[in-house]
């Protein structure tokens, strides 16, 4: 039987996440690539299981890797966060899902992703807030509806968030919303602050 040359110099998955594992960086960034090359399935399992570690560099480094299998990523990862109500595993999604967005740079808003925001929204918890807007930002114009809708919200962090987020998409429908926004009298202190802050960008 014939081995192809990927299977011939495959080497075990135990021994890649030992590297994985190392502090050294370097040693981590060739494990990171191997895992997705050679392991796909079990790298996933495993790292997914990662995402509620106490150790948070054990969570970045699975979160990095996560987010470099792009959109094989979002289902397995997306069962996960709507099955917990942990803090931090819900939170450690959203950042896979930042990571797989900022990558993949998507021309269009995939279903599930929408799906994951829409449950987002009524979360009012400040870490969750935050990984959302960062989401909405990596996905820029397919975000910037919803970052509009959030601008309006009574929650001053959700407000401030997303207009700052608004003023990094550069977007002629994001620049307009702020000028509108910046003329809107019923806009709160703290909120026009950060408008005037966002339009400053496109100066």
């Amino acid at each position: 039987m014939e081995v192809s040359f990927l299977e011939e110099n495959r080497p075990s998955f135990e021994a890649l996440y030992e590297d994985f594992l190392h502090p050294n960086p370097n040693i981590n960034r060739e494990a990171f690539h191997k895992m997705v090359a050679y392991w796909p399935e079990e790298s996933m399992a495993r790292l997914i299981l990662n995402l509620n570690k106490d150790d948070i560099e054990i969570r970045r480094k699975s979160i990095k890797v996560l987010g470099l299998f792009g959109d094989r990523a979002i289902l397995p990862v997306m069962k996960v966060f709507f099955r917990s109500k942990d803090l931090i595993i819900r939170t450690s999604c959203l950042k896979v899902f930042i990571k797989v967005a900022s990558l993949e740079k998507f021309d269009y808003l995939p279903k599930s992703l929408e799906k994951v925001i829409e449950h987002s929204l009524i979360d009012e918890n400040p870490q969750i807030i935050l990984s959302l807007v960062s989401l909405l930002r990596q996905l820029g114009k397919h975000g910037l509806t919803t970052l509009i809708k959030m601008s309006k919200d009574n929650n001053v962090l959700k407000a401030k968030a997303s207009v700052t987020a608004i003023g990094e998409i550069n977007e002629p429908n994001a620049r307009n919303y702020l000028i509108e926004l910046s003329k809107d009298s019923s806009v709160d202190a703290l909120t026009r602050e950060s408008v005037m802050y966002a339009l400053e960008s496109y100066l």
